[in-house]
């Protein structure tokens, strides 16, 4: 059953009126007929509505200039009906034969007993088409032809006022019923059922009042509902006898906008995985079939974009990767400009107009997440800063922006800093210890797995692994080949040591901002604490480690026959000064303040299968992750330091990952 309606939802607005009062003025209007019911709009809004009603209308204004919009009831808006129309309260007062209606408190020509003041609820005003009497064939009224007694009005259904074409996802007609007759919910309004189809989150998708839309690419369009038991249902809408699909520009070798044009045979994501046929139902069960897509041209298994996502994509044959975007194929008309926009220092100054994120999505507007984060609303005027990249939390790692991606709520910015940061394009290698001993405890590191143990990692949330993305072939990899194993300490022992043994998937990898060579893998559950599984705290943001201190790094990686083979180890290491560094490295590899520092002692460092492991200081009583190991050149070599990355320096990214990052997939 339909609970209380909310005042709104009768209504509809009249876009082409707007009234702008002076200030405290009092406003008395009287409606002889109908009930109209006026809202104000204001920046500062404050005010007062005292009352509103069939007969009478009393709005006290107490601030200067404020925008008054007129809302008027949509029975007495609507020149069409719903079923058999006994609600239509439209203004049509000719047959279908084109003779003019009777007055209804007339008896001439002809005498009936439709009389307004004994039907008082049927609205028979002047000489308007009606349906008093509840006839299946719509409104009707009396004729003006003494031959002629009554005749129906010919009025259309709602359903059919405007057909639509393909989807729907252009349709704009006034069908406001589904199609089991359950009356819309206003898009505008959240009562019974909270949504995200804002009409100014979405001003292009014709979300007004309660008309049924397609905004998000279903099989035609739909509406929530009134009935707090039905969220939402379909509509019944009239297809167009001639329909082309509108008028989408096909293209086959590339694609524009967010591709919903394209007609290529691409049927691979990027990572070399094939995409899923559309008829197909394995691995991954989906609404997009063929037939109910026809002009969405889902062939074989060709990347499309049959719901209005950011770009083509498919589902895949990998049963743990039901989506990927194919970024694969090239935008049309995508040039090198003839100069790159960039930003100096941080980009907390940056101004431009640059509107897209690293990965190709567009930019959400500002206001539309004000709430989201109470630091970007102190730091940032949403109306000024439009859907533009910006840095309004001085994020030192660059320019930023929200997205409407579910699966990418923000990143960073297709922005260079003016240095001309390089971006990293490495292929992963095999990582390990040279020189360590054997470990008693199994607390600092944890094992990635890719069939045999590939890389190391550190538990830094329960759900969050911290590792070097060098580890992956890409930051959007094929995580199904990949596993995560927390407290061991014996890579091919049974018995006790797998008593200690957790085993994670990976369902999310995060890569690190531009040339930093990190990446946060979220994993499918929390890990369980232990004794041998241990959260390892991160350093204070941009905190530095004096020179010489000793440090420790963990890992299973390559011995080079100095034993303890499969054995996770540690070995001591002294902190060097990125400078020292420098001039012992001669200059080949360029130590910024984002990398420190450790070793340099012959037979002890990182080697292969250490990568992406901890180097761990201890201050006071506690210990702190302070690098994440990195490829370096050679392993173990006298006088070349291992080079880590900073943590410190990427602690305030690492925390907005946590903060804002969701655990969801792309909305099928």
């Amino acid at each position: 059953a339909e609970t209380k309606k909310h005042a709104l939802q009768d209504y509809q607005k009249t876009d082409a009126v707007r009234l702008v009062t002076p200030p405290d003025v009092s406003y008395m209007s009287k409606g002889r007929k109908m009930s109209v019911k006026i809202l104000y709009i204001t920046k500062n809004p404050f005010g007062e509505i005292f009352g509103f009603g069939k007969r009478l209308l009393h709005i006290k204004i107490t601030l200067p200039k404020v925008y008054l919009y007129v809302y008027c009831p949509s029975d007495f808006m609507r020149e069409c009906i719903i079923g058999n129309g006994l609600n239509y309260k439209g203004k049509r007062s000719v047959t279908k034969g084109g003779v003019q209606c009777q007055l209804w408190n007339s008896k001439m020509p002809h005498e009936h007993n439709f009389l307004p003041q004994r039907h008082k609820h049927r609205d028979l005003r002047e000489n308007l088409c009606r349906n008093p009497d509840n006839t299946t064939t719509g409104p009707w009224c009396f004729t003006t032809d003494p031959k002629i007694r009554h005749q129906d009005c010919s009025i259309p259904q709602c359903s059919e006022v405007e057909c639509m074409t393909c989807n729907g996802e252009s349709y704009r007609g006034p069908m406001d019923h589904t199609e089991s007759g359950r009356e819309c919910q206003r898009w505008d309004l959240e009562e019974p059922h909270k949504h995200l189809f804002h009409p100014k989150r979405y001003p292009d998708k014709g979300l007004k009042d309660n008309y049924c839309r397609n905004p998000d690419g279903r099989q035609r369009p739909w509406c929530f509902t009134t009935d707090p038991s039905t969220p939402w249902e379909y509509c019944n809408i009239k297809q167009c006898d001639s329909d082309n699909g509108g008028d989408i520009d096909n293209t086959t070798t590339c694609f524009r906008g967010r591709g919903e044009g394209y007609r290529g045979t691409v049927g691979i994501t990027p990572e070399g995985v094939t995409c899923q046929r559309w008829d197909a139902q394995f691995p991954h069960r989906h609404s997009y079939a063929p037939q109910n897509y026809r002009c969405k041209d889902l062939r074989e298994n060709y990347c499309r974009n049959p719901n209005g996502h950011h770009l083509p994509w498919c589902f895949t044959t990998d049963p743990n990767v039901p989506v990927a975007f194919c970024t694969n194929i090239p935008r049309c008309g995508v040039a090198p400009p003839e100069h790159e926009e960039c930003y100096t220092g941080i980009g907390d100054t940056y101004n431009g107009k640059r509107a897209k994120t690293r990965s190709g999505i567009p930019c959400a507007p500002w206001k539309d997440h004000s709430e989201s984060n109470e630091r970007d609303v102190n730091l940032l005027m949403a109306e000024q800063a439009g859907n533009f990249c910006r840095n309004p939390d001085k994020d030192k790692h660059g320019p930023w922006c929200y997205t409407n991606s579910s699966s990418i709520p923000w990143d960073y910015c297709s922005l260079k800093p003016y240095e001309g940061t390089k971006t990293s394009c490495f292929v992963h290698k095999q990582v390990r210890i040279v020189g360590g001993g054997p470990m008693r405890h199994c607390l600092m590191s944890l094992g990635l797995f890719r069939s045999t143990h590939w890389c190391g990692g550190s538990l830094v949330r329960e759900e969050w692994v911290l590792t070097d993305r060098q580890c992956f072939s890409s930051c959007v990899p094929d995580i199904s080949e990949y596993r995560v194993w927390l407290g061991i300490s014996h890579l091919n022992e049974s018995g006790e040591n797998d008593f200690h043994r957790q085993e994670r998937r990976i369902s999310h990898v995060i890569c690190g901002p531009e040339g930093s060579s990190l990446a946060l893998l979220r994993l499918t559950q929390p890990a369980l604490p232990r004794e041998c599984v241990r959260i390892i705290q991160l350093p204070v943001a941009d905190c530095s480690i004096q020179e010489d201190t000793i440090c420790s790094v963990y890992g299973w990686g390559e011995t080079k026959g100095t034993g303890h083979e499969g054995t996770l180890k540690r070995v001591n290491l002294p902190i060097v000064s990125n400078e020292r560094c420098q001039q012992l490295h001669k200059g080949a590899i360029p130590i910024t303040s984002s990398k420190l520092c450790a070793g340099g002692r012959k037979d002890e460092g990182v080697c292969e299968k250490d990568y992406g492991g901890p180097l761990v200081c201890q201050e006071s009583n506690s210990k702190v992750i302070v690098g994440v190991s990195i490829n370096g050149r050679g392993c173990a070599r006298h006088n070349r330091p291992a080079i880590f990355l900073n943590v410190a320096f990427y602690t305030g990214w690492i925390h907005k990952v946590f903060k804002n990052y969701p655990n969801s997939e792309i909305n099928n």
